[in-house]
């Protein structure tokens, strides 16, 4: 038995609490460490800056679509199986998740660098913005796999109880890399946001593999061989993740295109800020989603479906309240955030002022969707997490920002975010519903 997922299992908001909490910090840390950087850079070398760090954004996210994927995949197995009591499983799947993460990664690290250039006219560079991208990736790209895997250990952290855990050594990361920020941005520019980003994530990825070979974890890592039949299994039960980052990404590169199509290097610096707000309510989000997600999978694994069902329910009701919340500040705030990283430039101010409040809208709905997506997958129903993942994140999101500015112009571009996650909610709560009739059977 797992103590720190059994414990207090009659009382869902304190199950979900005692794990959400400490994930959701260290979201919202995350996201504040992003922010940080954003404003360093805007502030410092201005549009162009933020509008190369948006530019990088899809490869990030396709970094992070392989991690996440193998992370969230490998740790549903790991759960069922301390669920199951049987920690020699845990302790394979563990070890199975992290070398695929690593070869992963590494491997796609290699084709980035070996097709360097190539890469940039990818990422829809213009060359006044093309040597910055160039500075910022050509560093980046390098940290990518030991960034990586240090959220993959993360992801465990928190499979087996232990958020508080992850929350700190995730704070020790961010603070190093506020201090890395104020110190090479001014002197490198993107060249030293792109050092600051990847050294700060070296010390928790070297904490975390200290504590889970110092014998204080419940899973330990052994050398193990990738079978191609367990990769297709970590990968299947990861898909909705995988499906969620890749359209994060997709939709930041299609975004970008039809912001420089019409708007300009501006629009682009003004999508960037507008992304930071958004950042920092998918971050209170995926925390709640993060501490759900192995509490579901636990007593699912226990064979207790109806606990892990009240867990989810509560996890929903938070997600609104936060999104409200959210939506709230961005309504009162959006210049006064816009003038953080855009000083003296008032297009951009203006754009995020007029554009950041349309795109908000979707923070009342999305969390509905995230969690949804996430209890799908604890429960090992990766197909269903994975239609509503693909419907929000690549199909609806992705036609609606192409078609409703040829009808609505500028505005359409910020409305097609939220009006995708309000069609997939009517998706989500259906699946939901009917999940929650057969368990009352």
């Amino acid at each position: 038995m797992n103590e720190y997922l059994e414990q207090d299992s009659h009382l869902p908001l304190k199950r979900l609490m005692s794990q959400a909490v400490p994930a959701a910090v260290a979201m919202l840390l995350t996201s504040g460490i992003v922010i940080v950087d954003g404003i360093f850079i805007g502030r410092s070398l201005g549009k162009v800056g933020l509008a190369c760090v948006n530019l990088s954004f899809p490869l990030f996210y396709l970094f992070l679509a392989l991690a996440v994927t193998a992370g969230v995949g490998g740790a549903v197995n790991t759960s069922h199986a301390l669920g199951a009591g049987d920690k020699s499983r845990a302790d394979h799947w563990f070890s199975f998740t992290l070398i695929l993460t690593l070869v992963l990664t590494s491997g796609l690290a290699a084709v980035c660098l070996l097709g360097f250039n190539p890469l940039l006219g990818l990422l829809n560079s213009r060359p006044e913005l093309a040597p910055g991208l160039s500075d910022y990736l050509g560093i980046l790209i390098w940290f990518y796999p030991s960034m990586m895997v240090n959220l993959a250990l993360t992801i465990f952290l928190r499979a087996q109880g232990r958020p508080g855990l992850a929350l700190a050594f995730g704070l020790a990361g961010n603070l190093v890399n506020i201090v890395l920020d104020w110190a090479m941005i001014p002197r490198w520019g993107l060249t030293g946001a792109a050092l600051a980003s990847g050294i700060s994530q070296l010390l928790p990825l070297g904490i975390s593999l200290v504590w889970f070979g110092s014998g204080r974890s419940r899973i330990r890592f052994r050398w193990v061989s990738l079978e191609f039949s367990k990769i297709l299994k970590v990968l299947y039960n990861g898909v909705s993740e995988m499906i969620t980052q890749l359209s994060v990404g997709m939709t930041t590169w299609i975004f970008n295109r039809v912001l420089l199509a019409r708007m300009g290097v501006d629009g682009v610096a003004a999508y960037t800020i507008i992304g930071y707000m958004a950042f920092i309510q998918m971050m209170l989000v995926t925390g709640l989603a993060v501490g759900m997600a192995p509490i579901v999978g636990y007593d699912h694994g226990a064979g207790r479906p109806e606990r892990g069902a009240g867990v989810t329910r509560v996890a929903l009701g938070a997600g609104a309240v936060s999104g409200l919340v959210c939506w709230l500040l961005v309504l009162l705030l959006a210049v006064p955030i816009a003038g953080l990283f855009s000083r003296g430039n008032a297009a951009v101010v203006q754009a995020v002022g007029s554009g950041g409040v349309l795109f908000a809208a979707a923070f009342l709905f999305n969390g509905f969707n995230i969690l949804i997506t996430a209890h799908f997958t604890a429960i090992g129903h990766a197909g269903t997490s994975a239609v509503i993942a693909l419907l929000r994140g690549i199909v609806l999101v992705n036609l609606l920002v192409l078609v409703l500015p040829l009808v609505w112009g500028n505005p359409g571009i910020w409305a097609a975010y939220p009006l995708a996650e309000v069609i997939t909610l009517g998706v989500s709560f259906g699946y939901y519903r009917r999940w929650m009739r057969g368990l009352s059977l």
